[in-house]
């Protein structure tokens, strides 16, 4: 039991790793799909559905294997 609480702990760590670098990739590539007047709750509605759109894609990959 105690190594299965140790790995949930682990890959917690992990998943927050991944989420930081999918959400800090998103930030660089969402000014190519937004006008430069884009401001504020536009731009964070895109970048959240960027991220969803990854999310969504790393779900299936994962569940291919």
């Amino acid at each position: 039991m105690a190594v299965m609480k140790q790995m949930n702990i682990v890959a917690e760590e992990i998943a927050t790793d991944v989420i930081d670098n999918i959400k800090q990739q998103c930030d660089w590539q969402i000014g190519q799909f937004l006008p430069e007047s884009s401001e504020g709750n536009e731009i964070y509605e895109a970048h959240s559905y960027l991220v969803e759109l990854v999310v969504s894609h790393i779900s299936k990959k994962v569940n291919n294997e």
